[in-house]
């Protein structure tokens, strides 16, 4: 049994009430990927990255029920504390960055291929078959759809997990498909669509990437996507798995696409209309890009307002697709690498060695080394 797993999947919460039952979803979630991947013996770990925890509640971490110890999949927790959400612009009104979050487990992460994924989604049996073939490609990123599902009776979450499972391949649900970017914007043809729930890459991409991209505000736009195109421009090719595999989302009223709005002001609506119906959608563009507008809100930060999609996504993307390298944003020290963060071991799996080889004793820099793409 090798030392290093073959998987690591990364995840992170705060256990604010984020949405109703979500603590229970969580640990739902968690336990059944375990279990799942336990039983196709695959060497794994599940990392959640608990961010800003509420003063007065418990850990996230210490809802969870967990097994103690499995044979392949290790579970642990890393603690991020307040003191660096603080620095976050909106750090009052949002209590959790996704993409620093996230970025604190990939870090950390000792599996040959990571993911991140949203701590309450689930995996069809389809996902973990396609896992357990063990022939995932180092130079590919691996790419799934998501499927939203409503959830009226949360007693479905006391099943065990093959009729939970059964249940939620069978519900009707709505798919995160590719989407056609406008032939405008000039881009690479990557599946974006709710990519931040499943983008499986080896682990030196992630280490050469620096996680995603740098956002010194709570709003986290874009982050994902950017992510996949800086990946392609460094070579990395993209391969869609089957529509067997599927990623399932409880339905809630904070999902991305219904949180976040544009915000027009009346000149800007003129203005686009004027360019598009008498120069071209080419000038259009470069209105939105060089102008930045329509900016967005993200619902319930009120103190700031984030970049055009044109200003923060097409255009450095746009770019790359013309061949030109992604410059790293984020420093060398990425996922807070050098902070005494408190690490947890949840779950500890066998090819974890006898004196303890677990997250917080393998030093970050010694855990994948940053390669290059051919």
């Amino acid at each position: 049994m090798s030392t290093v797993p073959y998987v690591s999947f990364v995840t992170y919460g705060r256990n604010d009430g984020y949405t109703p039952s979500y603590a229970r979803r969580v640990s739902r979630a968690t336990s059944c990927l375990a279990a799942q991947l336990e039983r196709a013996k695959i060497d794994s770990e599940i990392i959640l990255s608990e961010w800003n925890p509420v003063q007065d509640r418990p850990l996230l971490l210490d809802t969870l029920t967990v097994p103690k110890t499995l044979r392949h999949v290790a579970i642990c927790g890393i603690v991020v504390g307040r003191q660096y959400h603080g620095r976050l612009a909106g750090s009052q009104e949002r209590g959790i960055h996704v993409g620093e979050a996230a970025n604190v487990g990939i870090r950390r992460a000792r599996g040959q291929f990571t993911t991140p994924k949203a701590s309450d989604t689930l995996f069809s049996q389809g996902v973990i078959d396609m896992i357990a073939r063990r022939d995932l490609d180092p130079n590919t990123m691996y790419r799934i759809d998501r499927h939203d599902v409503s959830i009226d009776d949360n007693s479905i979450w006391d099943l065990e997990d093959d009729a939970l499972l059964s249940i939620l391949e069978s519900m009707r649900s709505s798919p995160h498909s590719l989407i056609q970017q406008s032939r405008h914007w000039g881009l690479r043809d990557l599946h974006t669509n709710a990519c931040g729930d499943f983008t499986l890459m080896h682990s030196s991409l992630w280490q050469l990437l620096r996680g995603h991209a740098r956002d010194d505000t709570v709003l986290s736009l874009d982050l994902d996507s950017l992510l996949m195109h800086a990946a392609a421009a460094h070579g990395v090719r993209e391969r869609r798995w089957p529509a067997s595999c599927r990623v399932f989302k409880p339905l809630h009223g904070n999902l991305n696409n219904v949180r976040i709005n544009q915000v027009w002001q009346p000149w800007q609506r003129a203005l686009d209309k004027f360019l598009s119906e008498k120069i071209g959608e080419a000038a259009a563009l470069w209105a939105r890009t060089s102008l930045d507008y329509p900016r967005r809100e993200v619902r319930g930060v009120t103190s700031i307002i984030g970049p055009s999609i044109e200003r923060n996504f097409v255009r450095p993307a746009r770019s790359w697709a013309r061949g030109h390298a992604p410059a790293p944003t984020q420093p060398s020290n990425w996922g807070l690498a050098d902070e005494p963060l408190v690490l947890r071991n949840l779950c500890r799996a066998d090819w974890e060695s006898e004196n303890g080889n677990v997250v917080h004793e393998t030093p970050v820099a010694d855990l994948v080394e940053p390669r290059s793409v051919a």
